[in-house]
């Protein structure tokens, strides 16, 4: 199976069987638009088995540096916002004597996202014995000097502030929850001042000799915020107020749900749970594909809402561009037929699916709902 056209049956994967999707792509490479069974599912099961994950990884990777370089990586204030988070994820499998190496039925993905961009920079599968405070400490180098952190309640601990200032990454976290044995979080969150210096408690002795960090107690500045729903939140930073504001928080948090949805949107939209294969090397492949044809799908996104011209908070339809990238991927990668009036078509397509982004909307969890888990179908 040519390298093209694995990679474009990969980026084509949304929770169908082998020989439908292998077919599907073949037909579309075909010039009159016939069915065409090209190969088997068991011969893309075997070219998908000699792929190497970090190479596709490194796909993503060179995606986003050309997005970087192009300057599609809008910035507050100079600085880039990343969205930190992991999310359960938990995929379709079954027994199998004859898989080598079965991948787990409860995992966890760890992700590193661009809000403003809607580009995951980083994604990497977790065991769900690991902690997301550990996920994080891991993927602190893919972070750069310019890149401010934003994190959710789960993430404070004195340890990893002194990691994070250690090694000068920006950070925002909330901390309305965690107060734990932080005498004076307690009081700030007890009191009514807006915003205040304070300092934590030291981290415990063996945190601070696992992750090499100081020992010392950090000192954070703690910044209140109203929610548009009347709740108080409070976020803890190293940014000084030069640098952000007390009022610009509630701006900033609201980014970090970016990332919920592309979590989302990779679980519903692409399926990323009913994947390829059973072993553990087809898991983290389909997640690898699926993150860059998530990435593919924003830029391409992007390209067309700047081509029809409408206002900022009118964007293109993301999940109907997964649908466009779905269906001219095989013949993009194998450069079949006029490739300029392909995109153009596409582009033109998506431009018509502009919808209106409202501000401040929001969402609540339905904590009593059961998480959706894919049906365990036929896979090599």
């Amino acid at each position: 199976m040519p390298l093209p056209t694995l990679v474009a049956t990969l980026l084509s994967m949304r929770g169908t069987s082998q020989q439908a999707l292998v077919d599907k792509v073949f037909t579309a490479l075909s010039a009159d638009a016939q069915p065409v069974c090209g190969v088997s599912d068991r011969a893309f099961a075997k070219a998908r088995s000699h792929l190497h994950v970090p190479a596709v990884t490194a796909l993503n990777d060179d995606l986003l540096a050309r997005a970087e370089t192009a300057g599609l990586l809008p910035r507050w204030q100079g600085l880039r916002l990343v969205a930190a988070d992991a999310s359960v994820l938990m995929p379709a499998i079954r027994r199998c004597p004859r898989t080598r190496g079965l991948a787990q039925a409860d995992q966890r993905l760890f992700a590193l996202y661009l809000p403003g961009a809607e580009l995951t920079l980083h994604a990497e599968v977790c065991s769900a014995t690991e902690s997301e405070r550990s996920m994080l400490a891991n993927a602190l180098d893919k972070l750069g000097p310019s890149d401010v952190l934003l994190l959710d309640r789960g993430y404070p601990a004195a340890w990893l502030v002194n990691l994070l200032q250690e090694r000068g990454i920006r950070f925002i976290m909330r901390c309305d929850t965690s107060s734990g044995g932080w005498t004076a979080l307690r009081r700030f969150i007890q009191g009514s001042a807006h915003e205040a210096r304070i300092t934590l408690g030291a981290p415990q002795p063996q945190d601070a000799a696992d992750w090499q960090c100081s020992p010392q107690a950090p000192t954070v500045r703690v910044v209140r915020q109203i929610a548009p729903n009347g709740q108080t939140r409070v976020l803890m930073t190293n940014l000084t107020a030069a640098q952000a504001p007390a009022h610009c928080f509630g701006g900033l948090y609201h980014h970090r749900w970016r990332i919920e949805e592309a979590f989302k949107r990779l679980k519903h939209r692409l399926h990323l749970e009913a994947v390829s294969g059973l072993s553990q090397h087809a898991l983290m492949i389909d997640v690898a594909a699926k993150i860059l044809a998530d990435n593919l799908a924003a830029l391409l996104a992007r390209a067309a809402h700047e081509a029809a011209g409408p206002p900022p908070n009118r964007p293109c339809n993301l999940a109907y561009t997964l649908t466009v990238l779905q269906r001219i991927t095989p013949r993009l990668l194998a450069f079949a037929g006029e490739i300029g009036t392909l995109i153009e078509s596409a582009l033109a397509a998506i431009a018509r699916t502009i919808k209106r982004r409202k501000p401040h909307r929001s969402a609540p969890r339905q904590h009593d709902k059961v998480k959706p888990h894919p049906s365990a179908a036929y896979k090599g």
